[in-house]
């Protein structure tokens, strides 16, 4: 199979055209797999009664607060349907980091890590705020970023 790139710079979204002889089972699970990655790609937030089609590449950081689960992006906070364990599953594990069992940051998104006398993390966040880790995803953060 080949693939080929062509930019367009007055292109708003992105699209993709498979060109074949026919239509064979093969090529629709792909299109099938491209358009699951796809919608993998976008969660959808609420803010008021207003709903957005969020791109997690928005994102900087998801976190509980109460039995909400809170998406923070660089035009605002806007509140998810799903619960944490199912969105720490589901987002790209390359972009995000779990840091605790209420907490999902996107690794570019932290400054830096200080360690603290208890072992754990301090966070500091490129907008200046600051979070911990927790033991339990301390090692994995180790392992993941630190080593």
């Amino acid at each position: 199979m080949k693939i080929n790139f062509e930019i367009i710079s007055t292109i708003l979204e992105p699209f993709i055209t498979i060109h074949a002889a026919e239509k064979t089972p093969q090529l629709v699970q792909l299109s099938d797999e491209i358009q699951q990655l796809s919608n993998s790609l976008n969660l959808t937030g609420y803010r008021d009664t207003k709903r957005k089609m969020i791109s997690v590449l928005e994102i900087n950081r998801i976190q509980t607060s109460g039995k909400r689960v809170i998406c923070q992006t660089p035009d605002g906070e806007y509140e998810l349907h799903q619960r944490i364990y199912e969105l720490a599953s589901t987002l790209p594990h390359n972009l995000f980091i779990r840091t605790s069992s209420s907490e999902i940051i996107r690794i570019a998104w932290i400054k830096e890590f200080v360690l603290t006398p208890t072992g754990m993390y301090q966070i500091i966040l490129r907008d200046g705020q600051q979070t911990y880790t927790s033991r339990r995803y301390t090692r994995e953060i180790r392992k993941e970023l630190l080593s």
